[in-house]
């Protein structure tokens, strides 16, 4: 019983702290960098899948898919981790001739100066072309170009999709 009131006081005192900075999701009126040292959650309101981060200096991106910016990927910008910039389209879709269905996953990483985007591509089964995809550029934020001109990856191993 002690440990019950217990949680019930930590619930309710986190709420009373901590409820007036969260907005209902979907409403927000007023979200992100409130421009007085505080921000309120949602830091971005959108529903971005397949996230990845990656940190360069004081520099973090943060590419994803979404079906709100196709054709392609989109890659966000920030200093803070808390104002974000958007930079649409980093990765066209119609340039990777081999990908005709969807893409999704992405990652990206640095090495020798330039900057390598890893996506799969296509619902991949026996006999077709899909899997994993690589592009590059010189800058994070693009624009990237496929690599290979074909997936990188693209071999059912075990029954298991790349």
């Amino acid at each position: 019983m002690k440990h019950l009131l217990s949680l019930i006081f930590c619930v309710y005192f986190n709420d009373c702290l901590m409820g007036p900075q969260q907005a209902k999701w979907g409403k927000w009126q007023n979200w992100g960098d409130q421009k007085d040292g505080t921000y309120l959650n949602p830091i971005i309101p959108s529903d971005y899948s397949d996230i990845d981060c990656i940190r360069i200096s004081e520099d973090y991106y943060a590419i994803f898919f979404t079906f709100q910016f196709s054709p392609g990927m989109t890659l966000l910008h920030s200093k803070d981790l808390v104002n974000w910039t958007k930079h649409s389209s980093v990765l066209d879709s119609s340039a990777v001739k081999w990908a005709r269905k969807a893409m999704w996953a992405p990652s990206i990483i640095r090495k020798d100066g330039k900057y390598y985007f890893f996506f799969g591509a296509n619902d991949v089964h026996e006999g077709e072309i899909g899997g994993i995809g690589v592009a590059v550029s010189d800058r994070p934020d693009g624009p990237y170009k496929d690599l290979l001109g074909k997936p990188l990856i693209n071999e059912i191993v075990n029954g298991a999709q790349p």
